[in-house]
């Protein structure tokens, strides 16, 4: 038996694992409490750093740790050449750090503090750091954050970075991270104010060449779909006024974009002033689209009312008088009939993927950039081809079966309005929309339905989304029969609403239908028929609240 090395059981080794933790915890209370103590004390000594140091290279995401190493930093009285090498240490620490999880935030946080510190960083070296990381990681979405932070500072070239992101893409397409670098390079560098590209028209053709070619190479791989639906999605960035509305004692507008970092600048001027008014956003959130304000002094009189404009962001827009809505009106409807100047390139990769569809059918990624594209081409022309790519695309990805559903409502919607404001004389507002039996499960860019007087959203799927009804503030007639709703809870108040069918749903409280009444004054019509409710509705409690409300109610049979 002599000379074979003794098996431990399983047992023993768990006890000796168990010990190995309990020491190493109590070691860590130990020097924890050093470290806090001293820092209660001020005491920036090198004890503290030592113990630090070590603490961190067995465990580099203890950010408490490197917050005190940097007020050590700054709160020390080292001379020059002290503080230069006290940087160079730091700088060795978080490369050791890294080795041991180059994916940890707080190491690259610290090496990004240090070397702002520093006075004469060796960039070069930074980025060879950062190409060894993402040699070995290429998703390492901390490094590709560290080198765009390292590039700038070293002003290195826009175009040596596209060429990197190119050696990146090309070395693999599957590199989401590439992909998304690439698209930040190319904005910076070919960023255009056009809503329809994110960059410029020349730069945008090659980019669709070049993602085709990935998409065809591994049609399976999300990467380079994804840079596919950047660049064909919408890319605003400014906020403009796409629709005003001024009549009597109300001012209401919309914005087409509501993307803000600060909040808005808007105001009301009659005649060259300045009309104090405060506006309400709907919904009631910091950058809502719908702005509501009422008038303290109606506008009654359009003959001494000579000019009414609203300025948003210091851009000022010109309101005209309509006779036929005995209203002042803004309407922007360039978007209606814009045409994208490479809609040639567009119907090629439409052609493509149409082909790249029939050889693999199930690929869900070809059916949805069909629509992106189509849409981006041509709603109107599309419009059947698209309901069919997302018929197929619930089918293909089952699982992902309600987004498609909420996708087919927001192309319904959007169809059905453009329609709408095709038809729409330049000094006209359209004041009805019907929308029923579509199968609509949520009501996008519901901004654009405030202008609306009487909506029709009878047999849909929209019981989630009552919520989604607050910017219909000047509608007087809805109908949301037959959509499944069961409370009423979320309803906010509309308040203008003077008729609403409820009629075929599943609402079941008493209490529900009289608060809502009580935040409708001018309710004249509340069709409740064919509800479990309508057993226990008490119309002498309602007449108490509205006797002037006509309660229609026959329960089901």
């Amino acid at each position: 038996m002599h000379g074979r090395v003794k098996v431990r059981t399983t047992a023993e080794q768990e006890e000796i694992l168990r010990k190995e933790k309990a020491a190493k915890v109590v070691q860590y209370k130990a020097n924890i409490s050093i470290v806090f103590q001293k820092r209660k004390d001020e005491l920036w000594d090198d004890e503290l750093l030592s113990i630090t140091k070590h603490m961190l290279l067995s465990n580099p995401d203890i950010y408490t740790l490197w917050n005190i190493r940097r007020e050590a930093f700054k709160k020390n009285k080292w001379d020059e050449e002290e503080y230069k090498q006290m940087l160079e240490d730091e700088m060795s620490l978080t490369e050791s750090c890294l080795r041991a999880n180059p994916k940890s935030y707080s190491v690259w946080h610290q090496r990004h503090w240090v070397i702002e510190q520093m006075f004469e960083p060796d960039w070069k070296k930074e980025l060879a750091l950062c190409a060894k990381c993402l040699n070995l990681d290429e998703r390492n979405f901390h490094c590709w954050d560290y080198r765009e932070f390292i590039v700038q500072k070293a002003e290195i070239p826009n175009n040596k970075e596209l060429e990197f992101s190119n050696t990146k893409i090309l070395n693999n397409i599957s590199n989401y991270s590439s992909w998304h670098y690439r698209s930040r390079i190319l904005y910076k560098m070919f960023g255009t104010a056009s809503e329809e590209i994110p960059i410029e028209d020349e730069k945008y053709r090659e980019e669709l060449d070049l993602v085709i070619n990935a998409t065809f190479t591994d049609p399976n791989d999300t990467s380079a779909w994804f840079y596919q639906r950047w660049l064909l999605d919408k890319h605003v960035t400014i906020c403009r006024l796409w629709r005003a509305y001024i009549k009597k004692d109300i001012a209401i507008v919309i914005l087409d974009n509501n993307m803000l970092i600060k909040p808005i600048s808007l105001s009301l001027r009659v005649n060259s002033k300045n009309v104090d008014v405060q506006w309400q956003s709907y919904p009631d959130e910091k950058f809502a689209k719908l702005q509501i304000a009422k008038l303290d002094s109606p506008l009654t009189d359009p003959n001494r009312v000579k000019k009414v404009s609203i300025e948003l962001q210091e851009t000022k827009y010109r309101l005209c008088y309509s006779e036929s809505e005995s209203a002042w009106i803004y309407k922007d409807n360039i978007s209606l009939y814009k045409q994208n100047s490479n809609d040639k390139q567009l119907d090629e990769q439409l052609k493509s993927y149409n082909q790249l569809s029939e050889m693999e059918p199930d690929n869900k990624w070809a059916l949805l950039t069909e629509i992106l594209l189509m849409k981006k081409i041509d709603l109107s022309k599309f419009y059947t081809n698209i309901l069919k790519n997302l018929m197929m695309l619930s089918k293909v990805d089952s699982f992902r079966s309600n987004y498609y559903k909420d996708l087919r409502s927001r192309l319904l919607v959007e169809y059905k309005l453009s329609e709408i404001w095709k038809q729409e004389e330049s000094s006209e507002i359209q004041s009805k929309i019907d929308l029923s039996g579509l199968g609509l499960t949520s009501l996008h860019n519901n901004h654009y339905f405030s202008l609306f007087e009487e909506v029709n959203l009878g047999a849909n799927h929209l019981k989630d989304c009552l919520y989604q009804f607050s910017t219909l503030q000047r509608c007087t007639k809805l109908s949301l029969s037959s959509n499944d709703i069961t409370s009423l809870k979320h309803f906010p108040t509309m308040h203008s609403l003077e008729f609403l069918s409820l009629r075929n749903n599943k609402l079941m409280s008493m209490e529900e239908i009289l608060n809502f009444v009580k935040r409708h004054e001018k309710l004249k019509r509340l069709d409740l028929r064919d509800n479990p409710v309508c057993a226990e509705i008490n119309t002498t409690k309602i007449r108490e609240i509205n006797p002037h409300l006509e309660i229609l109610n026959s329960a089901i049979k």
